[in-house]
């Protein structure tokens, strides 16, 4: 066995060698790979035993040698200094290089454009432009109808304190079914079922 190696891989498929074997006879064999595998050379005057124990040595060389080879390689490679550095090609460059700094656009939407499309979405709504899809909420949110009037009120004021406007209703909807999932995970809707 290799020094300093702490462990060896024993096949599955002994087991149809040891089927055929007592007891006894496959706790001797048994002793007798561990004692070879601790470099202890054992010899058997037990015929079954020298037999059944042959294609495991056999396995146990092989593995030994494969072993081996793998640390000879790795030893080499580790004298090479590791791993060779890739070249840098385009994909690797943006991340060698520094990043740039973002472009910074700050953009103020006064109170009033945001009052004049929410005005004009609670107008579509009065008149039943978004009926279908008020009603899937309704019933996919588990809300009582005629909740949607306070809800409302609560949207309007996370759109002035988030300062968002919208190019138009639908997007102004899109915002607000997207409000509504977030309220339904942080359990802001319960009061309304």
């Amino acid at each position: 066995m290799a020094e300093n190696k702490k462990s060896f891989v024993l096949y599955t498929d002994l087991i149809h060698t040891v089927q055929h074997l007592t007891d006894e006879q496959t706790g001797k064999l048994f002793k007798h790979i561990l004692s070879y595998v601790n470099d202890e050379n054992p010899i058997s005057d037990d015929v079954i035993t020298n037999l059944s124990f042959e294609p495991v040595k056999q396995a146990l060389k092989r593995d030994l040698k494969k072993y081996e080879s793998y640390i000879n390689k790795q030893k080499a490679n580790g004298k090479k200094g590791g791993r060779p550095k890739k070249e840098e090609t385009q994909k690797t460059q943006p991340f060698i290089s520094k990043p740039k700094k973002a472009d910074s656009v700050s953009v103020s939407v006064s109170v009033s454009d945001i009052n004049n499309i929410y005005n004009k979405f609670v107008d579509e709504v009065k008149s039943g432009g978004f009926d279908s899809r008020i009603e899937a909420m309704y019933m996919r949110l588990k809300i009582k109808h005629g909740s949607l009037t306070p809800l409302l009120k609560d949207f309007k004021l996370h759109l002035i304190e988030e300062n968002r406007n919208h190019k138009n209703t639908n997007d102004l909807f899109l915002n607000f079914k997207n409000w509504l999932n977030v309220q339904d995970r942080i359990k802001k809707l319960d009061k309304y079922r």
